[in-house]
Order: structure tokens, then sequence, then C-alpha cells
């Protein structure tokens, strides 16, 4: 098994890359329980997504449009015809709540799940992928670092907690427990850390 260092490890954060529905938003806080036994999928996702634009126009000061709260909660309906989505509710300040939970398996004609976007593609927060050589790969994508400066400049943070629970060999992890039976459990306590978890769902 190969253990990978926390430090150069970067992200979820997809500022100016990747967007949910019309609009920029990234995982301010992301709990995630997940569970693959074979290719076969669990996932219950939430937490609370931040639009780094209003975010930073408020740590600046800046006044927003009247109606921008309104346009901000509009966005709530679309949120909820993606598949899983169960809730999707805007609290305020450029910051939604959220919560999803999609089942399936991973195929050889459809062998990539992401969350939120379960057509996948690069604007994920977390993605299952299977292989081609059979393997299964859970992982967060890295934030670039003109996104990290961003971020850190309007005082952004990142919070949360994920738990993989699945059977076969490991051949690659990063997380912080990382016990011989039982869920692997990532604590995420900035944009820098992340997901990264290889293994041989055949393997023992």
């Amino acid at each position: 098994m190969v253990r990978i260092t926390r430090k150069g490890l970067r992200l979820p954060v997809i500022l100016g890359v990747a967007a949910l529905l019309s609009g920029c938003v990234l995982p301010e806080e992301l709990n995630a329980d997940i569970s693959v036994r074979g290719y076969r999928y669990d996932a219950a996702i939430k937490g609370r997504l931040a639009e780094p634009r209003t975010i930073g126009a408020l740590a600046k000061g800046q006044v927003l449009p009247a109606n921008h709260e309104e346009q901000m909660k509009a966005q709530e309906a679309s949120a909820l015809n993606l598949p899983g989505m169960t809730r999707f509710s805007y609290v305020g300040e450029g910051r939604y709540d959220f919560a999803m939970t999609v089942a399936g398996e991973l195929s050889e004609a459809a062998p990539v799940i992401g969350f939120p976007n379960t057509n996948g593609g690069s604007n994920n927060f977390l993605t299952i992928r299977r292989e081609q050589d059979g393997t299964v790969v859970i992982s967060s994508p890295e934030v670039p670092p003109k996104a990290l400066a961003d971020l850190n400049e309007v005082g952004l943070g990142a919070s949360g907690k994920i738990s993989i629970t699945f059977d076969g060999k490991v051949l690659e992890s990063n997380a912080d427990d990382q016990p011989a039976n039982g869920p692997h459990v990532w604590n995420r306590k900035n944009w820098e850390d992340r997901v990264v978890l290889k293994f041989d769902p055949n393997g023992e």
C-alpha cells in the first residue's frame, strides 16, 4: 500500500473553472458517507456551498444589487432537479445548504459518477471512477493556485468529514485514518486537503 502525504495535495476549488447551475459555487463545508462494495456505490453527501463572488464583495464592504438575494434564491428550483438532490436551500450571503443521496453501479459503459453533477465531468467536488484495469479511484479535484489565493483573500474556509467504506485491497490513500478494517476518513480543514483513494475491489 502506498501512503500519500497531505502536503502538496489540493482539493475541491473550482473557482473560475467549473460551476453548479449558472453560478460558481464551492463546498465550504463538505460531509460525505460513501460505501463501495464491488462496483456498487451508495453515497450521502451534504454541507454548505459558497458563491465566492458574493462573499468577496461582502468582505470588501461592497453594496450588492437590490435583487441579488432574490436571484441567488431563484437557483434553488433548478438545483433540486439534479439527480439525488434532496435539499438545496439558500441561507443568505452567498451560501446554500444542500444534501443528496445517490446509489448505483459503476459499469464499463458508465464508469464514472460525480457529485453533485452525476453525469461526471470536471465540475464535481467528489468523483468515483472505475478504471480500465478494474481498480476504483475516489478523488476530489485540485485547487488552482490563483483560486487558492482568492479564497484566502476573502477569508473563505473549508471544513467537513469524508468517510469511505469499501471492500478490496488499498493501493493508494491519503486519508487521515486508514484502519485495516473500517472506513478511511478525511478531516477537511482547508482548501488544500484532497481526497485520494485507489483500491482493487477484487484484491485481498
